[in-house]
């Protein structure tokens, strides 16, 4: 079991990772799709989090497959023990801290619907004690930036997810965090300067 101390220091740093760096390069034009996104948050989280990495046996691994559910995670943070005599390396998997899902679209809902879907079924198939993130950049004019309602947040998502949304509210194109897992902070909101 990982520590609530370090899903903590994990939560944070995704949180204002998502507020001030992915908004920064965003900003500046190094995202366009999903997969730049992608490599940009798995790129930060490296940089911020190596040390609590290294000390704690976890591992940020893209594209993780979950043969349980047939899926694969955009991103997970994992806890792994290198000396179980394995064939595969997902298999020395002991633990899971953090699953992390990601969207980069710009008008279709119903392609960012599925990811929501699938978050639900990671909570409600596997018995990890971990924190699930949903990260979605929606370029368009939003009303709100949220994508779950009343009845996620406070059912099978409360205390478990945090959205990490983007989207324009009339003119600007904001970063927020809009958290339920009752960690650190549990909104914030920041505007993102897009010089391109």
């Amino acid at each position: 079991m990982i520590k609530k101390s370090i899903l903590k220091e994990i939560d944070k740093a995704i949180k204002n990772i998502w507020l001030h760096n992915i908004c920064t390069d965003y900003g500046n034009g190094f995202l366009i799709k999903e997969a730049s996104l992608q490599c940009s948050l798995y790129h930060h989280l490296q940089n911020e989090l190596n040390p609590l990495l290294q000390q704690n046996r976890l591992y940020i691994y893209p594209e993780f497959y979950f043969k349980e559910l047939k899926f694969f995670a955009d991103l997970v943070i994992v806890k792994m023990d290198m000396t179980l005599e394995k064939t595969w390396l997902s298999e020395k998997r002991t633990d899971i801290a953090a699953i992390i899902e990601l969207k980069y679209d710009g008008g279709n809902a119903d392609y960012i619907k599925t990811d929501m879907t699938k978050l639900r079924e990671y909570v409600h198939w596997l018995n990890y004690d971990c924190q699930y993130y949903f990260g979605v950049i929606y370029e368009n004019d939003c009303e709100w930036l949220h994508w779950f309602d009343k009845r996620s947040t406070n059912n099978w998502a409360n205390g478990r997810l945090t959205e990490l949304n983007a989207g324009y509210l009339g003119e600007t194109m904001y970063f927020e965090v809009n958290s339920y897992n009752n960690m650190n902070f549990q909104h914030k909101r920041t505007p993102c300067n897009v010089v391109f």
